[in-house]
């Protein structure tokens, strides 16, 4: 029985199973029960659910009555998991209650540990993904006590959670650590297992390639061990990535049908109803609407992500199916969406907030396509806003006020310090970064556990929109992708009206463009003449054709009115006020229409202002100097000993913040970036702590205004936190920007903003003399 186990950790549970039966022969009577155990364990792990609930079953009562105690405990712990996989989560959870308990008192507290990351996997599967992540940092502790080796299986259970709320690209990157992590152990059952999950990860994430390499990888795996329903699951991932891609045989959803009646047939349910809606949509494909119809009619059951996920993608069919019978799509796409919306809120993390848009990128996608070809501007404009800033809905939960929160940062902020010595020394750096990167890691885990608010802001009709920027003089663009082509909806003038623009494709290109010539012309300043003025020159015409095709076909409607330009997730990072048509134009980039008008009607807060700089700063002291004395009774703080403590405790409540400070931009860690001061860095994740954030914030220096965009086109980021936590108006850079540029330019914007001029219009009287600054006023 020894060597069962052994060949079944090994790759071959099949090979193990006929040892089984070799071996029943010999076993006493007593020993029966071990023997049966072992028997399930292997036909659960071939994925022969039904014959492992079975033998599970004859296992119990000699095991009950012979022992040994360690092998009963194990058997609820055991077949936790199997119901965990037959979707049967009560039973599951009750299962393991019953497993925890029999290991505490026969005090083996590794396999207590174990029970215990199970129990985390089930409120996993129930939707209760912040309880547990908490429950998975105590296993984390349990494992690193008793049995170091173990940690490494915390990795799948943290991609499983980040995968749940949509971030893919994060889970794939836990689960190859897990691969890599299983196979070095020589556990290739729970490699097989990560490889098939990391190739989700990929389909999900839109790379149908690499989807589709570690599906035939994890397919072979898993053939090898027995395993043939997750196998097949591996082949349907092949088959959901060549649909997507338009890439179908003439018998797809023959072969799609097949597997999908394998699967029911062997009684596995994990991921089998997304399989029969991929069945579905191929039936629609071929024009089979009514045998399309019949494979929707399904019951939904197992983990809550995995109906959540089901649920929206059954909606995505039968939308497809209502668009292919020449009826009505959308109640089934906001039935989605709304079920989208609920599920945000029971997360208190702004990452996982963003991170759960993506779920929705299908629905919120077919219905903006739909009323685009069918609706009217009104309707466009409505599912342009379903289409990102979702997040901004939501209050923040201030995770980052908690004492142990605080405490971590004040190690995190010792821990920055001492690596930039260690950098300006020249010093080996590698255990300063690594202590760095832990502490962010146990900071970010931390948040990830906060549980939502449970409650979002109403949405705001096209009307109201189209009302408040007519009366504010305003015209609001918002920019959107359908077909291929760049579109606009405007709104504030004569009516709402919808135009298209210019190839995306193409668009996307100028603003890379463009970026580059910005931080090109930055490192330029201090270089020849004719360098500099061969940059110029490409930024000039990169302008001019990216003006020709977003700004020249609206130019009529928005006359010479103000203007609020939500740009589309592939334009985020377009430097607007190189465009000539905005030169000297007031205007603001917002990350949604609605976001506008909340911060719009926001009660602006009236503290003091504050002025603050950073070190490294030639020009810093006097910059904040000649701020300050435009405000009556500001706060300075002055660059060597600037505290981000300080700096924190004076943006609460204040109207004006103006912080000349160096700052970073971690596009893979967006919730760390971060501005520089002499005692220490202050991270984004800090300012959604804030209890009034203040109303208008300057970042004066570097590319703060940059952002990272989330699957589901939700921005992320120092600017995205600032306006998530509730400022009004933040005014920051989209590239580097040299001192003395920044600072002779801020000091004439504040001076213009203490006499009464708004954001949009300070920066646009003092930009335009500046052709080439990247400086942007984002929200309102």
């Amino acid at each position: 029985m020894v060597l069962s186990t052994d060949k079944a950790s090994l790759g071959d549970p099949a090979e193990g199973l006929r040892l089984l039966d070799t071996a029943e022969a010999f076993v006493a009577p007593d020993d029966r029960g071990v023997l049966f155990h072992q028997r399930a364990l292997g036909l659960w792990q071939t994925g022969r659910l039904a014959d492992a609930d079975r033998w599970f079953d004859e296992a119990e009562p000699h095991l009950a009555a012979n022992g040994p105690d360690y092998m009963y405990a194990a058997l609820f712990h055991n077949r936790a998991n199997l119901w965990r996989d037959l979707g049967e989560l009560q039973r599951a959870l009750d299962s393991i209650h019953k497993a925890i308990d029999l290991y505490e008192r026969v005090l083996i507290p590794v396999n207590r540990a174990k029970a215990i990351h199970i129990e985390a996997l089930i409120w996993l599967d129930l939707g209760e993904a912040t309880k547990a992540l908490t429950a998975f940092d105590e296993v984390r502790a349990e494992y690193l006590k008793y049995a170091p080796e173990l940690e490494t299986f915390i990795e799948s259970s943290y991609a499983l959670a980040l995968f749940s709320v949509g971030m893919f690209g994060q889970a794939a990157d836990r689960w190859g650590e897990a691969i890599a992590s299983s196979r070095l152990a020589g556990d290739l059952r729970n490699a097989a297992n990560a490889e098939f999950w990391r190739a989700v990860a990929a389909y999900e994430d839109r790379r149908y390639d690499i989807a589709e390499q570690w599906a035939e990888q994890a397919m072979d795996s898993l053939y090898e061990q027995g395993n043939e329903p997750m196998a097949f699951l591996a082949r349907l991932l092949i088959l959901q990535g060549r649909f997507d891609a338009e890439q179908m045989g003439p018998d797809f959803a023959d072969q799609v049908g097949r597997l999908c009646d394998a699967l029911d047939q062997r009684g596995w349910t994990l991921r089998l109803n997304q399989a029969k809606v991929l069945a579905a949509r191929a039936r629609i494909r071929a024009g089979e609407l009514e045998l399309a119809e019949e494979a929707l009619r399904f019951e939904l059951s197992g983990p809550a992500h995995e109906v959540l996920a089901e649920s929206l993608a059954r909606f995505a069919a039968k939308a497809e199916l209502a668009i292919a019978r020449d009826e009505d799509p959308m109640p089934d796409l906001r039935t989605g969406l709304d079920l989208l919306d609920d599920y945000r809120t029971t997360f208190g993390s702004v990452e996982f907030q963003a991170g759960v848009s993506a779920l929705g990128v299908q629905l919120s996608s077919k219905g903006l396509t739909h009323t685009t070809n069918h609706g009217s501007p009104a309707e466009m404009l409505q599912w342009a806003e379903r289409c990102r800033g979702q997040a901004l809905r939501i209050p923040p939960v201030k995770s980052s006020s908690d004492p142990n929160a605080r405490e971590a940062l004040g190690r995190l902020r010792l821990a920055r310090q001492e690596l930039w010595d260690l950098q300006v020394e020249g010093a080996e750096t590698a255990d300063a970064l690594e202590r760095v990167r832990g502490l962010e890691a146990e900071i970010r885990d931390y948040d990830r556990a906060r549980p939502g608010p449970r409650e979002q802001a109403e949405r705001i009709a096209s009307s109201e929109i189209h009302e408040l920027a007519e009366s504010r003089e305003t015209v609001v663009v918002s920019l959107f992708e359908v077909g291929g082509i760049l579109r606009a909806v405007l709104a504030g003038g004569d009516g709402l009206r919808h135009v298209p623009l210019m190839p995306l494709d193409e668009a996307s290109e100028l603003e890379r463009r463009l970026g580059a010539d910005l931080d090109a012309l930055s490192r330029t300043f201090h270089h020849p003449e004719r360098l500099r003025q061969s940059v110029e020159s490409a930024m000039r015409r990169n302008a001019t054709v990216l003006a020709e095709g977003i700004w020249d076909p609206i130019a009529g409607y928005v006359g010479d009115r103000q203007a609020v330009v939500i740009p589309h997730s592939q334009l985020a990072w377009v430097p607007w006020p190189l465009l000539p048509p905005l030169r000297g134009r007031p205007f603001t980039v917002t990350p949604s229409a609605e976001a506008w008008w909340r911060a719009v009607h926001r009660p602006a807060a009236t503290g003091p202002a504050i002025v603050a700089a950073g070190p490294r700063l030639v020009r810093a002291d006097s910059e904040v100097d000649a701020v300050g004395a435009l405000y009556p009774e500001a706060r300075l703080i002055r660059a060597e000993k600037s505290d981000p403590e300080a700096v924190l405790k004076g943006l609460d409540g204040a109207s004006v913040a103006h912080l000349a400070a160096h700052g970073h931009h971690e596009p893979d860690n967006v919730l760390f970036s971060r501005l520089d001061f002499g005692l220490g860095p202050l991270n984004a994740y800090e300012l959604l702590g804030l209890d009034q954030p203040p109303q208008h914030v300057v970042l004066s220096a570097c590319d703060l205004g940059r952002s990272t965009v989330e699957v589901g086109n939700e921005t992320l980021g120092f600017t995205a936190a600032l306006l998530h936590a509730g400022t009004s108006t933040v005014v920051s850079s989209l590239a580097k920007v040299p001192d003395s540029m920044a600072a002779e330019m801020m000091v004439d914007y504040h001076r213009r903003c203490a006499a009464g001029a708004s954001p949009a219009e300070a920066l646009a009287a003092v930009g335009e003399q500046r052709p080439w600054h990247p400086f942007v006023a984002f929200g309102a």
